[in-house]
């Protein structure tokens, strides 16, 4: 009996614990997105939270520590995203499908993703730490290795670069979605893209 009470109050602290952390998490992104980053302090994210900033600060450090924990989750799911995406394409394929995944979960996700890089470009912006930048190429490494093999059965001579291209394309459709209606017209951008890959096959 004593064994079960101890597991059942350790299983209290721990969701509220979890209820906590993501106040503290919902009341950083309304800020962040009212306020800018720089203008929000961690006391008005404990006061949003209805949470004392002592408690705040037993959870997260900063709030470069908060930003970046936005940063992890929104990261996950995208990772999550491209996991599925079938091991046995082709590159013109794969890229195709690696398109349409990222758009789509820019769609889903584009109050964090407009969030995330006016926190990161404006001014007094906020630094990532060098764990959080390492992080990010741990999770990303395997699908960029992926369509490095591909370029490469295509006898592309520079990947790196042929990534660099993918990316920047891939950048520029999402933002001008975010900010333009360019919906309609996007699948007929991406197949001119990937004519180019017509050639190889």
């Amino acid at each position: 009996m004593p064994i079960k009470t101890s597991q059942k109050s350790e299983n209290k602290k721990q969701q509220a614990r979890e209820k906590s952390i993501e106040r503290i998490l919902s009341s950083a992104i309304a800020l962040f997105a009212k306020h800018g980053f720089s203008q929000t302090t961690m006391e008005m994210i404990a006061n949003h939270a209805k949470i004392s900033k002592g408690l705040a600060y037993n959870y997260f450090k900063s709030k470069n520590q908060i930003f970046e924990q936005i940063i992890d989750t929104h990261l996950a799911k995208q990772e999550k995203f491209y996991k599925t995406i079938p091991p046995n394409l082709s590159a013109k394929e794969y890229v195709r499908e690696f398109f349409n995944r990222s758009i789509q979960f820019a769609k889903e996700e584009r109050k964090t993703m407009v969030l995330i890089s006016v926190c990161l470009f404006q001014p007094g912006s906020v630094s990532l730490s060098k764990k959080m930048v390492e992080n990010v190429e741990k999770r990303f490494a395997p699908f960029k290795e992926a369509m490095r093999e591909r370029f490469r059965s295509y006898g592309i001579k520079e990947p790196d670069k042929e990534m660099i291209l993918i990316k920047t394309f891939l950048h520029g459709v999402i933002m001008s979605q975010h900010f333009n209606d360019t919906t309609t017209c996007t699948p007929t951008i991406i197949e001119m893209v990937l004519e180019r890959y017509d050639y190889k096959n």
